[in-house]
């Protein structure tokens, strides 16, 4: 099941940023994505909540930050026999390159905020403390437009920028580029990894592209891009199984091979590492219409 493109809401053409309170029956979305960064804040109701790769219940307060073009979906499917209750949610939506942020991106004090939305391409899952002071700014937001809300969400960007409490809710998308700062040697490593996935990669083969020792590319990969070549090679190779399994009608079989996996039994072991649950309950979960 392909993620749909969302249109952008109505409101967006005279707002900056769009503040939505959501109540029914469901949230109205399907598996979707788009340009908007969006933050939601679920205040009651809903059962399940996907992103990217990664399927959590939901519970009442869940607040998370998505990045532009995360894909996802929040759902409202109770069990046979169990009562529905109605959900509400407040959905805030902005371009990320919303004036302000584009145009101080480049100073030093932008630093924190920059990664954040570099690691909101994952998702973020907001918690804590943090969570309890985000959700009182989400709520003012709906009682004001215009510049008082651009504030607003700037203090709220602020805030998530600066804790610890929040949390990468999927693995890194194969088309993701390589994050800014990366040094260029893992960077042409990174690409080749994603060009080569249904193909054996050794970290040898990575360290003698970029013109580097295996022990010393190792520690440069691991010190960039905070996990080792192994760990990188199978959360992609995860996340594209997860999007066959989803969009297209491939055997598990076929899927093990076409991501590069040694065989459907060792596939079968990662992919319960990784999404607690064998591929084809993802794919039956992922494929569930409300």
């Amino acid at each position: 099941m392909k993620p749909i493109v969302e249109k952008p809401s109505p409101a967006a053409a005279t707002e900056p940023v769009v503040c939505d309170v959501v109540r029914g029956k469901d949230f109205g979305c399907v598996w979707h994505h788009h340009p908007e960064c969006e933050i939601t804040l679920v205040t009651k109701g809903g059962t399940e909540r996907i992103v990217g790769d990664n399927s959590t219940p939901l519970r009442s307060g869940d607040l998370v930050f998505l990045g532009s073009n995360v894909p996802h979906d929040y759902r409202n499917q109770p069990a046979p026999g169990t009562r529905l209750v109605e959900v509400e949610a407040i959905v805030v939506q902005f371009m990320p390159h919303l004036p302000g942020l584009r145009d101080w991106s480049h100073l030093s004090f932008m630093q924190t905020t920059r990664r954040l939305f570099q690691r909101a391409s994952q998702g973020l899952e907001v918690t804590g403390i943090t969570r309890l002071t985000a959700t009182r700014i989400m709520q003012d937001m709906t009682l004001v437009q215009g510049m008082k809300r651009v504030i607003l969400l700037l203090q709220l960007l602020d805030l998530l920028a600066n804790s610890e409490d929040l949390r990468e809710i999927c693995s890194a998308a194969p088309t993701s580029q390589t994050p800014s700062g990366v040094p260029d040697r893992v960077g042409i490593a990174c690409e080749y990894i994603k060009a080569h996935l249904a193909e054996p990669i050794y970290v040898k083969d990575l360290a003698g592209l970029v013109g580097l020792g295996k022990s010393a590319f190792s520690r440069l990969f691991k010190n960039s891009v905070g996990r080792t070549v192994p760990q990188y090679v199978n959360e992609l190779r995860i996340v594209r199984a997860c999007q066959l399994l989803a969009e297209t009608d491939l055997t598990v079989a076929q899927i093990s091979f076409e991501c590069g996996f040694v065989s459907p039994a060792h596939f079968q072991r990662q992919f319960r590492t990784y999404q607690q649950c064998v591929p084809l309950s993802y794919r039956t979960r992922v494929r569930q219409t409300g």
